[in-house]
């Protein structure tokens, strides 16, 4: 199956199952951090799961968690560039805590 195909598939089935297009376009945002933070931001900090329209990003250093606070309207912007606003807020944790 063509990813055409596929992706055909999953418009019709979110069409039918709104909650199903929701959590896609939560995953999609996952996929898209990268792209929309760009490479230097990405290397200090992964976006790691989404709930409730919540982006959970963990940083690997407190003065990035400051960093990404001060950029969260720019990023949000970034990551629903797309048709559906999916992501409402991100949220940034420091793994060494």
């Amino acid at each position: 199956m063509a990813l055409d195909q596929l992706l055909d598939i999953l418009k019709k089935v979110g069409g039918k199952y709104p909650a199903f297009a929701k959590r896609m376009s939560e995953a999609e945002a996952l996929t898209n951090w990268e792209q929309a933070v760009g490479a230097t931001i990405s290397k200090h900090a992964r976006a790691v799961k989404v709930v409730d329209g919540v982006l959970f990003v963990e940083v690997d250093h407190p003065i990035w968690k400051t960093e990404l606070h001060h950029r969260k309207r720019q990023i949000l912007e970034a990551l629903n560039n797309t048709k559906s606003l999916a992501i409402t807020d991100i949220q940034f944790f420091d793994l060494r805590r």
